[in-house]
């Protein structure tokens, strides 16, 4: 979409990715890979050299796991489109995952998790979707499971990163001042080297 009003680009990466993908023994993974995307690095450089790259861009870059979808977004002025096309295609389909760098990022999602029990309203919104929706992928907490956090191994979460994070399971929007078809001719050329993976398999089966 084209806005002419203000001089910025803002790109929204959807992957097809949510609680509703996990199971009691995968609960939170989803989550975990989001701040993995956010700030560890990829296998050409570290999170902080990103992050660094961003602010010199005058980039802001956030993301958000739901209940279906992961939403990486990246805000930044129009005349650097095409770099922040570029970041998002390396930080979803280049991520490197080791097991220090998650080990870091657990604690960061743990004390997430330990302040949500600390907020009333956020404790009781979680505990409406686990009761009301008992049984079903909805109810469990996005944020995840911490036992299950913990137990998490590098191996394990790259495994389902390569399944669900992959073109085919992802769209793309962008809203700015720009053409359209300058738009679509950049998208094609930063993302047409990126192998299309197989198809995802469905999400976990719903209890009848």
């Amino acid at each position: 979409i084209r806005r002419e009003s203000i001089p910025l680009v803002n790109i929204v990466a959807g992957v097809n990715a949510g609680s509703k993908d996990e199971t009691d023994e995968t609960s939170g993974l989803v989550h975990l890979l989001e701040h993995y995307v956010l700030f560890r690095g990829t296998d050409l450089r570290s999170g902080s050299e990103i992050a660094r790259d961003l602010r010199r861009h005058g980039a802001v870059f956030n993301a958000h796991t739901g209940q279906d979808l992961a939403l990486f977004e990246v805000s930044l002025p129009s005349e650097h489109f095409a770099f922040g096309l570029d970041v998002q295609k390396e930080i979803l389909f280049r991520l490197k995952i080791g097991e220090a760098e998650l080990a870091a990022e657990k604690e960061v999602i743990l004390e997430e998790i330990r302040q949500i029990e600390d907020d009333a309203f956020r404790l009781g919104q979680s505990l409406v979707y686990r009761n009301l929706l008992a049984g079903h992928p909805y109810g469990r907490p996005i944020h995840g499971d911490p036992e299950k956090i913990r137990q998490m191994a590098a191996a394990d979460v790259e495994r389902f990163y390569r399944r669900l994070f992959v073109p085919n399971n992802t769209v793309l929007a962008v809203v700015g001042n720009l053409p359209l078809q300058e738009m679509e001719s950049q998208i094609r050329k930063a993302f047409s080297d990126i192998p299309r993976g197989e198809d995802p398999p469905p999400p976990p089966e719903r209890p009848k």
